[in-house]
Protein backbone atom coordinates (compact mmCIF):
# COMPACT_ATOMS: atom_id res chain seq x y z
CA UNK A 1 0.00 0.00 0.00
CA UNK A 2 1.59 3.56 -0.79
CA UNK A 3 1.76 6.11 1.88
CA UNK A 4 2.30 9.73 1.84
CA UNK A 5 5.62 9.69 1.55
CA UNK A 6 6.19 7.68 -1.54
CA UNK A 7 2.85 8.90 -3.13
CA UNK A 8 3.88 12.87 -3.05
CA UNK A 9 7.28 13.16 -2.20
CA UNK A 10 8.90 10.02 -4.26
CA UNK A 11 10.38 8.81 -0.83
CA UNK A 12 10.13 5.18 0.29
CA UNK A 13 10.72 4.42 3.81
CA UNK A 14 12.23 0.96 4.76
CA UNK A 15 13.20 0.23 8.64
CA UNK A 16 13.05 4.37 9.27
CA UNK A 17 15.56 5.53 6.89
CA UNK A 18 14.18 7.45 3.54
CA UNK A 19 15.14 6.09 0.04
CA UNK A 20 14.57 7.58 -3.20
CA UNK A 21 11.39 5.91 -4.82
CA UNK A 22 13.15 4.75 -8.32
CA UNK A 23 10.05 3.39 -9.83
CA UNK A 24 8.26 6.71 -9.94
CA UNK A 25 11.34 8.42 -11.11
CA UNK A 26 11.67 5.57 -14.00
CA UNK A 27 7.80 6.03 -15.10
CA UNK A 28 8.16 10.13 -14.98
CA UNK A 29 11.27 10.17 -16.38
CA UNK A 30 11.89 9.19 -20.27
CA UNK A 31 13.27 10.24 -24.02
CA UNK A 32 12.11 9.56 -27.72
CA UNK A 33 14.44 10.53 -30.87
CA UNK A 34 13.22 12.17 -34.06
CA UNK A 35 15.08 12.11 -36.89
CA UNK A 36 14.41 14.33 -40.38
CA UNK A 37 14.73 12.09 -43.46
CA UNK A 38 13.88 14.60 -46.34
CA UNK A 39 16.77 16.72 -45.97
CA UNK A 40 20.16 14.98 -46.52
CA UNK A 41 23.52 15.47 -47.89
CA UNK A 42 22.36 14.98 -51.28
CA UNK A 43 19.21 17.65 -50.56
CA UNK A 44 20.02 20.31 -48.45
CA UNK A 45 17.31 22.86 -46.61
CA UNK A 46 18.41 26.04 -47.80
CA UNK A 47 18.76 28.75 -45.45
CA UNK A 48 18.38 32.45 -47.10
CA UNK A 49 20.33 35.07 -45.14
CA UNK A 50 18.47 37.13 -42.23
CA UNK A 51 15.60 35.21 -42.55
CA UNK A 52 13.61 33.22 -39.69
CA UNK A 53 12.93 30.02 -41.14
CA UNK A 54 11.30 27.16 -39.57
CA UNK A 55 13.97 24.01 -38.44
CA UNK A 56 11.84 21.17 -40.21
CA UNK A 57 12.19 17.64 -39.10
CA UNK A 58 9.34 15.32 -40.78
CA UNK A 59 10.48 12.71 -37.83
CA UNK A 60 10.42 9.71 -40.63
CA UNK A 61 13.22 8.11 -38.12
CA UNK A 62 12.03 7.79 -34.48
CA UNK A 63 12.85 5.98 -31.30
CA UNK A 64 10.09 6.54 -29.17
CA UNK A 65 10.36 3.18 -26.93
CA UNK A 66 11.54 4.80 -23.69
CA UNK A 67 9.15 7.83 -24.13
CA UNK A 68 7.06 8.06 -20.64
CA UNK A 69 3.84 6.07 -20.94
CA UNK A 70 1.58 9.19 -20.30
CA UNK A 71 3.59 11.17 -23.11
CA UNK A 72 1.88 10.43 -26.51
CA UNK A 73 4.35 11.90 -28.25
CA UNK A 74 7.00 14.98 -27.56
CA UNK A 75 6.80 15.80 -31.36
CA UNK A 76 4.07 16.56 -33.53
CA UNK A 77 2.95 18.46 -36.63
CA UNK A 78 6.31 20.27 -36.39
CA UNK A 79 6.28 21.13 -32.94
CA UNK A 80 7.90 20.20 -29.58
CA UNK A 81 4.73 19.38 -27.78
CA UNK A 82 5.33 20.17 -23.87
CA UNK A 83 2.74 19.32 -20.69
CA UNK A 84 2.56 22.10 -18.14
CA UNK A 85 5.34 21.91 -15.41
CA UNK A 86 7.32 19.37 -17.03
CA UNK A 87 11.40 20.03 -16.66
CA UNK A 88 12.26 19.02 -20.17
CA UNK A 89 15.65 19.16 -22.06
CA UNK A 90 16.05 19.14 -25.49
CA UNK A 91 18.94 18.07 -27.88
CA UNK A 92 18.93 19.77 -31.71
CA UNK A 93 22.02 18.23 -34.11
CA UNK A 94 22.22 19.51 -37.27
CA UNK A 95 25.19 19.43 -40.06
CA UNK A 96 25.54 23.32 -41.12
CA UNK A 97 27.36 24.59 -43.79
CA UNK A 98 27.68 28.36 -44.28
CA UNK A 99 27.79 28.71 -48.37
CA UNK A 100 28.47 32.54 -48.20
CA UNK A 101 31.94 34.39 -47.14
CA UNK A 102 29.50 36.78 -45.54
CA UNK A 103 27.71 34.22 -43.10
CA UNK A 104 29.93 34.08 -39.58
CA UNK A 105 27.32 32.86 -37.21
CA UNK A 106 23.48 31.55 -37.26
CA UNK A 107 20.99 31.88 -34.47
CA UNK A 108 18.46 28.56 -33.22
CA UNK A 109 15.16 29.14 -30.88
CA UNK A 110 11.95 28.25 -29.81
CA UNK A 111 8.92 30.14 -30.66
CA UNK A 112 6.29 29.11 -28.73
CA UNK A 113 3.86 32.02 -28.74
CA UNK A 114 1.90 34.24 -26.42
CA UNK A 115 4.07 36.77 -24.95
CA UNK A 116 6.79 34.57 -23.93
CA UNK A 117 8.24 34.30 -27.97
CA UNK A 118 10.62 32.83 -27.94
CA UNK A 119 12.31 31.16 -24.95
CA UNK A 120 15.97 29.87 -25.18
CA UNK A 121 18.31 31.32 -27.96
CA UNK A 122 21.33 30.52 -28.80
CA UNK A 123 24.31 31.93 -31.04
CA UNK A 124 26.63 29.28 -33.19
CA UNK A 125 29.84 30.69 -35.12
CA UNK A 126 31.59 29.84 -38.21
CA UNK A 127 35.04 29.93 -36.92
CA UNK A 128 36.39 27.99 -39.92
CA UNK A 129 34.44 30.04 -43.01
CA UNK A 130 32.56 29.90 -45.81
CA UNK A 131 31.82 25.63 -47.13
CA UNK A 132 33.24 23.78 -43.77
CA UNK A 133 30.89 21.66 -42.54
CA UNK A 134 29.58 22.23 -39.11
CA UNK A 135 28.12 19.47 -36.88
CA UNK A 136 25.86 20.89 -34.65
CA UNK A 137 24.95 20.24 -31.41
CA UNK A 138 23.50 21.62 -28.33
CA UNK A 139 20.91 21.25 -25.67
CA UNK A 140 18.12 23.40 -23.91
CA UNK A 141 17.40 22.41 -20.53
CA UNK A 142 14.60 24.12 -19.17
CA UNK A 143 11.10 23.63 -18.18
CA UNK A 144 7.40 23.51 -20.21
CA UNK A 145 4.32 25.68 -18.54
CA UNK A 146 1.05 26.69 -19.95
CA UNK A 147 1.72 28.51 -23.52
CA UNK A 148 4.13 25.83 -24.56
CA UNK A 149 1.55 23.03 -23.92
CA UNK A 150 -0.75 24.99 -25.78
CA UNK A 151 0.96 26.13 -28.78
CA UNK A 152 3.57 23.56 -29.16
CA UNK A 153 6.94 24.69 -30.03
CA UNK A 154 8.42 25.54 -33.34
CA UNK A 155 12.08 25.48 -33.79
CA UNK A 156 13.64 28.06 -35.76
CA UNK A 157 16.90 29.20 -37.67
CA UNK A 158 18.45 32.22 -38.90
CA UNK A 159 22.17 33.11 -40.25
CA UNK A 160 23.40 36.16 -41.14
CA UNK A 161 24.43 34.98 -44.67
CA UNK A 162 23.31 31.64 -46.95
CA UNK A 163 23.76 28.29 -45.23
CA UNK A 164 22.40 24.52 -45.76
CA UNK A 165 21.03 22.54 -43.35
CA UNK A 166 20.52 18.67 -43.15
CA UNK A 167 21.08 15.72 -40.75
CA UNK A 168 18.50 17.23 -38.45
CA UNK A 169 17.94 15.39 -35.36
CA UNK A 170 16.03 16.36 -31.90
CA UNK A 171 16.61 14.28 -28.92
CA UNK A 172 13.77 15.17 -26.15
CA UNK A 173 13.80 14.26 -22.72
CA UNK A 174 11.22 14.69 -19.83
CA UNK A 175 13.35 15.03 -17.10
CA UNK A 176 10.39 16.02 -14.45
CA UNK A 177 7.00 15.23 -14.36
CA UNK A 178 4.40 18.49 -13.64
CA UNK A 179 2.49 17.56 -9.99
Amino acid sequence: MADYNSVYTGLQIDAGIAKANTARQEADSGWAQYTDTQYTVGSPLFVLGNTDTVLPNNAGASVITQKPADVASFYTAGKITGRNGDGILITINATLLPTSPATKYAELWFDIGGAIGEPYRTTVTFPKGNGVLYNFSTGFNGYTLDTWEANGATVYIRADGTMSVYDIDYIITRTHKAR
